[in-house]
């Protein structure tokens, strides 16, 4: 049925998808950042606000089988030529699917065979699974924050989970091969758009690419050069600002106000003792007083009050 061949590598970090269709080659770099960022990305894209145009093209796709009528299947290409642009695994999906609109004639003896309308309307549906499942294996395998369990017993425990709770990986037709500058890696030969998604998640099992949930965002990203970092590089604002870069700011201010908090404490700690010496009060009351400004010094680290009535509790 289909008329081109793609291929999908990793290659020095970064994932490649190569098609030719006929005469016409098409090379998609499949993120700008390293892998896995492309699959990271996928988990958290809003596939659920394509519904109402996925259940478009659906019903234009039977009244095509009913009509043979070529309009029918404009809105069916147009979903597919916007849909592409939402993710680079979504590239496959619209080749697949424009090479078959092309074979749609109205003496087609097949159409719902070459046209399957349930296949392109579960979509979202199936995309939106394994995003779920795809996070649950990043949940229960892969979170950096699991340092107590062995990572084989992790993997054998997902295992026993529940089938609708796992990813379900599927035979894939993979090669050796010189790809580049004659580099040889893995090369995928994807039977459909699936195939992209599952093939870079089992490579991060396979590569034990742990995650952590980012203190800015909460979502994961992948520890792939400096373990310690507890920020992603999404951007976060309008202003353009990613995740790193907010959280280095509120790590400055947090520590800034600790150190302002500390030296209000520090300077009326100095003062009080001082009175000790001049008999002005008792070592025991400023034994009490020093515990009760612990105390209140605690509150305002934790957010219970502001540094200015700390401030000012010191002073009475």
């Amino acid at each position: 049925m289909s008329d081109f061949q793609c291929k999908f590598y990793l290659l020095d970090s970064a994932e490649t998808l190569e098609c030719k269709e006929g005469n016409a080659e098409y090379v998609v770099k499949i993120a700008d950042r390293p892998f896995p960022d492309s699959l990271l990305s996928f988990v958290y894209y809003d596939i659920n606000s394509w519904e109402p145009r996925f259940h478009e093209a659906d019903r234009a796709l039977m009244e095509f089988y009913q009509s043979r009528d070529a309009k029918c299947l404009k809105p069916v290409q147009k979903l597919l030529d916007d849909f592409k642009d939402g993710h680079p695994y979504f590239f496959y999906l619209w080749l697949d699917w424009s090479n078959r609109l092309k074979q749609a004639t109205p003496d087609c003896k097949n159409p719902t065979k070459l046209l399957p309308h349930k296949e392109l309307a579960h979509v979202p549906s199936n995309l939106a699974t394994m995003q779920q499942q795809i996070l649950r294996l990043f949940q229960t395998v892969l979170d950096a924050s699991i340092t107590d369990v062995d990572f084989s017993v992790r993997v054998q425990a997902y295992e026993q989970a529940p089938s609708l709770q796992k990813f379900d990986f599927q035979p894939m037709k993979i090669s050796l091969e010189f790809v580049g500058e004659k580099q040889f890696t893995e090369v995928l030969y994807p039977q459909g758009m699936y195939d992209l998604i599952d093939f870079s998640l089992r490579k991060c099992v396979q590569e034990k690419i742990m995650m952590r949930t980012c203190k800015n965002c909460g979502k994961y990203f992948a520890l792939t050069v400096h373990g310690s970092t507890e920020y992603c590089s999404r951007v976060f604002d309008s202003r353009g600002r990613t995740c790193k870069e907010v959280g280095a700011m509120r790590q400055y201010v947090q520590s800034h106000a600790q150190d302002e908090l500390l030296k209000i404490y520090r300077r009326e700690y100095k003062r009080r003792f001082a009175w000790i010496r001049a008999g002005k009060i008792s070592q025991e009351a400023f034994s009490a007083w020093s515990k009760e400004a612990q105390r209140e010094k605690e509150k305002c680290e934790n957010g219970k009050i502001s540094q200015g009535e700390f401030a000012q509790w010191l002073k009475r």
